[in-house]
């Protein structure tokens, strides 16, 4: 599933479009699509893992899900899950969510969460963590309404980076810790944003899917039973506070 710092990137290849006017649209998503058909594109923003296009009419999220993917002027053999075409160049996804929106987005999203966001706020997301005591540290960096944009390369390079074992009770951890998380969560969005925008490839991993950290320590993988996504630490490099 792609993380904030996908979509931002894809964000960045979609915004010559910004100010044109659609010919067409369309797809096999549950969406009606006629009411964007004529209208002007006024923006194109980012909330985490979604993605938004703004309209006077409404907006349109798309969410790429674990298997989405978005092309720009091309097309792949099999049937366009939803699309906006202009009179120069095409937006085509595939296996991808769309739903319309229509109340302001700001009613919807709360920014202060995004870890992409200029009004990203760490202060803030204390006081939700704070509410969230009990559970360990891996699940709430993947709850979205905390920390939106985090996946599971974020939470695991994030953790290793802080020091901080993945099955912490977040109450537990010191406050100079959970500090450093959120740093470090940040860092490194932005790292892998920055590498994707220069370089087109995402960052080389210091723990997530390695046999081996970066300090030369062993790496632990373990498959959570919830969720069934897999963590990947070093006992030798991040504590485990219970």
């Amino acid at each position: 599933m792609p993380e904030g710092p996908s979509i931002l990137h894809l964000k960045s290849q979609l915004t010559s479009f910004i100010g044109k006017k659609v010919t067409k649209a369309g797809g096999y998503v549950p969406m009606d699509t006629k009411w964007i058909k004529g209208k002007k594109l006024l923006d194109i923003l980012t909330w985490g893992k979604h993605l938004l296009f703004v309209f006077e009419n409404g907006s349109v999220k798309v969410h790429l899900g674990l298997f989405g993917d978005v092309l720009v002027n091309e097309r792949k053999k099999v049937n366009r899950s939803f699309f906006l075409e202009f009179s120069k160049g095409e937006i085509n996804g595939y296996v991808v969510r769309a739903q319309k929106l229509t109340v302001p987005l700001d009613e919807i999203y709360d920014w202060r969460v995004d870890i992409l966001s200029n009004e990203f706020d760490p202060a803030y997301v204390k006081t939700l963590l704070k509410k969230q005591k009990d559970k360990t540290i891996d699940d709430v960096l993947m709850d979205q309404e905390i920390f939106s944009g985090v996946g599971n390369i974020i939470r695991n390079e994030a953790l290793y980076r802080a020091g901080i074992h993945p099955l912490s009770i977040t109450g537990k951890i010191p406050a100079a810790k959970i500090t450093k998380l959120i740093k470090e969560v940040v860092n490194y969005a932005r790292l892998f944003y920055e590498e994707l925008e220069t370089k087109g490839k995402k960052l080389p991993f210091a723990v997530y899917q390695q046999q081996f950290a970066a300090d030369g320590s062993e790496v632990i993988m373990k498959v959570l039973p919830k969720s069934k996504r897999k963590i990947f630490y070093s006992e030798h490099k991040q504590t485990m506070y219970e």
